[in-house]
């Protein structure tokens, strides 16, 4: 592409981005955003992220009541859904969820004494993931500064991407209240336009609630009900502190659950949750005979292991 093409191609960029960010979003719907979208990343290079085998996702969900099923903890029904939210219409769900543990109690904005479910999901297929450019790269330090890390990173990208990636960025990381969820129109224009569950099984953005920079995820329901993703363990956890600004947290565990039966219910253990029960480990009987140590598992060790 010569200089001359390539300038006006970037001018074009520029001027559809800044046609989008100027809509009053309360008159249009989202397939007429969708519409636009598609236009804008007509041609356009993001990234695809393969998500390996083995990788660990979190999500939480605030509340006091143990969760009964595994179902309670995975997307919701879509009768539910009934807000439009970050990356999903009202009817339609979607499965939001995190790359690290911390990240599920800011989105939850919890309060000291709030009770929240947190779920370790590990992936059992690899996964697509399409990124915006540039958020992928910032580490997950809750002792760095989100905006100063994000804009450390979009200096790395090439200039001529750099208004595209700020603009999707922002548009998913964008403060959404009661009051302007119209502008959720726009995020899920963005989701719909990259085809979650077609070309990609889910899209990473930053953090909207945490003031460090930490990777979420929202991915389409297709990818759980293909067994690309299945439960690790799910724990009920009590918030004692909580600091925003430094994205400090203080939680006791309550009780946990490692497995789901056949039927679908959750084996809640009665106790704390402990580094044996998240890992899943088993338990057997040693003893030293004839100075040789020898291990066999007990009756019923299946349920003692996971009590550690």
């Amino acid at each position: 592409m010569s200089t001359s093409s390539s300038a006006s191609a970037t001018a074009l960029v520029k001027h559809r981005i800044a046609s989008l960010q100027h809509l009053d979003l309360r008159r249009y719907s989202i397939d007429e955003l969708v519409a636009r979208v598609r236009e804008l990343l007509e041609g356009q290079s993001l990234r695809c992220l393969t998500l390996a085998t083995g990788r660990l996702l979190y999500r939480g969900i605030l509340g006091e009541a143990l969760p009964e099923r595994l179902a309670d903890v995975s997307y919701p029904p879509a009768a539910a859904v009934r807000h439009d939210q970050r990356a999903n219409r009202a009817g339609e769900p979607m499965f939001y969820c995190s790359a690290t543990w911390h990240p599920p109690f800011f989105e939850a904005r919890v309060q000291p004494g709030d009770g929240i479910v947190i779920s370790r999901w590990q992936t059992r297929q690899p996964l697509r993931i399409l990124s915006f450019g540039y958020a992928d790269t910032c580490a997950d330090d809750p002792h760095s500064d989100r905006e100063k890390a994000l804009r450390q990173a979009l200096a790395q990208l090439p200039a001529e991407t750099r208004d595209l990636a700020t603009f999707l960025t922002s548009t998913f990381t964008k403060t959404v209240a009661d009051d302007n969820r119209h502008h959720y129109r726009l995020s899920i224009a963005v989701a719909e336009a990259c085809q979650l569950g077609q070309s990609f099984d889910g899209l990473l953005y930053p953090s909207a609630a945490m003031a460090s920079p930490a990777h979420n995820l929202a991915l389409h329901p297709n990818c759980l009900d293909a067994g690309k993703l299945t439960l690790d363990y799910v724990e009920h956890l009590r918030v004692h502190q909580v600091s925003p600004d430094t994205d400090v947290l203080d939680v006791r565990s309550l009780d946990i659950a490692h497995c789901a039966g056949p039927d679908g219910y959750l084996h809640w253990q009665g106790r704390p949750g402990n580094w044996v029960l998240r890992e899943g480990s088993t338990a057997a009987d040693c003893w030293l005979q004839n100075g040789v140590w020898r291990c066999a598992h007990r009756p019923g060790a299946g349920s003692e292991a996971a009590a550690g």
